[in-house]
């Protein structure tokens, strides 16, 4: 009788047996009202019983549903002890880690994050989207991704944040001189007028940029807009255009005797790296794994970019 008994039979009667609602109750599990009834009528079927009295009003436990709201609580908290059981006493974690991340750390971060990861958690599946913070900000906020990583500024609610590390903005731009050049003369704040690639309005570090532009420098910069950072490193190499990216993204270029950095000083302009998470949830222990692996690439970025722009 019981060989089509389903968790889910479990978890849909509980739900309607406390809301005593099939409406309150489909909103309970996020599922549609005619599912909840329909798992609640095969319910009904496995068990050869009635659980419910249907009212005006909503419905009410027979007295076989009260004896087996007991039953099901006792079976649905055995099923999570288990399952917390399982995931605290094994080396090995297993499921699926969904995280944002931005361009900035597509380039330089990910895939020492990803690598790390693998050999440490090898049956862990990894789902990576990148995007710029506003779209992963709503992402999160919607609950379909675990965590995004994003630069600070406001966030709305159904979002709570813990901040990584701080970043430095620098100049990038290809060098027209000689290789001998001290990069340090061509500040931001003094150059002659610039053709800037900046990402767009929905990128949380334009605000700080617009800001540094308008208050700081002497020269009035044309803007170009793009939220794409294969397109803007194509355009610094062809050498008409300039840009301000972080300087996790920048490191590798220091390497290029053909590129120019330069880090925007007096006042020096940074950006805060955070991670970001739904509000009302806990994060599972994969995604918290996986974060902190990727969170402790990121501060070594950061170090490592705030020792070679900003040391004498």
């Amino acid at each position: 009788m019981l060989r089509n008994l389903k968790l889910q039979h479990l978890r849909y009667f509980v739900a309607v047996y406390e809301e005593r609602s099939i409406t309150a109750a489909a909103n309970r599990v996020n599922a549609t009202q005619s599912g909840v009834s329909m798992q609640i009528r095969d319910f009904e079927e496995v068990l050869g019983l009635k659980l419910f009295d249907r009212t005006s009003t909503g419905v009410l436990p027979t007295k076989s549903g009260e004896q087996i709201y007991m039953r099901a609580n006792r079976v649905l908290r055995e099923v999570e002890e288990f399952a917390i059981d399982v995931e605290n006493h094994t080396d090995q974690l297993y499921g699926t880690v969904r995280a944002g991340i931005m361009p900035t750390f597509a380039k330089s971060i990910l895939a020492p994050t990803l690598m790390s990861f693998a050999d440490m958690h090898p049956f862990v599946d990894v789902n990576i989207i990148e995007g710029y913070s506003e779209t992963l900000t709503e992402k999160v906020a919607k609950g379909t991704l675990d965590f995004a990583v994003v630069p600070g500024g406001q966030l709305p609610l159904g979002v709570r944040s813990t901040h990584v590390d701080t970043d430095i903005e620098v100049l990038v731009q290809k060098r027209k001189d000689t290789a001998g050049d001290d990069p340090m003369k061509f500040q931001l704040s003094t150059a002659e007028p610039l053709n800037l690639v900046l990402p767009g309005p929905g990128n949380a570090r334009r605000a700080k940029i617009d800001g540094y532009l308008n208050n700081m420098c002497r020269s009035k910069h044309s803007i170009l807009e793009l939220d794409s950072m294969m397109a803007t490193f194509d355009l610094l190499e062809k050498g008409e255009y300039a840009s301000v990216l972080p300087g996790c993204l920048s490191l590798p270029s220091l390497e290029d005797s053909g590129m120019m950095l330069t880090p925007l000083l007096n006042p020096i302009l940074q950006v805060d790296y955070l991670l970001i998470e739904p509000a009302s949830k806990a994060s599972p222990k994969v995604a918290t794994v996986f974060a902190n692996v990727l969170c402790d690439e990121i501060r070594k970025w950061c170090a490592a970019g705030r020792e070679s722009f900003l040391s004498d």
